[in-house]
């Protein structure tokens, strides 16, 4: 990987753009293909309007439409935030 980020910095913000996002799909590729099953689910969670459920295992998400009680659409990360931590 440090190799990989070495040589980003040989190139201009455009072509670093599109290395970034062929590394992006080829990590997908074989994190799908070795990676986590997603076999452990959490419950539904509804925040801000969406409604998902969370792998235990890796914290991958997938949209869950709650009237029909199936999960829809690919799995996804969602990057944290501390906007998204609750104060007490």
């Amino acid at each position: 990987m440090q190799a990989v980020l070495g040589t980003l910095e040989q190139y201009s913000e455009s072509d670093r753009a599109k290395v970034s996002r062929v590394t992006y799909a080829f990590e997908r590729f074989f994190s799908e293909l070795f990676g986590c099953q997603h076999k452990d689910m959490s419950r539904p969670f509804s925040r801000q309007g969406e409604t998902y459920r969370v792998c235990n295992g890796c914290g991958a998400r997938r949209k869950f439409d709650a009237q029909n009680w199936q999960l829809q659409g690919p799995y996804y990360y969602k990057e944290a935030r501390t906007a998204d931590l609750m104060r007490y």
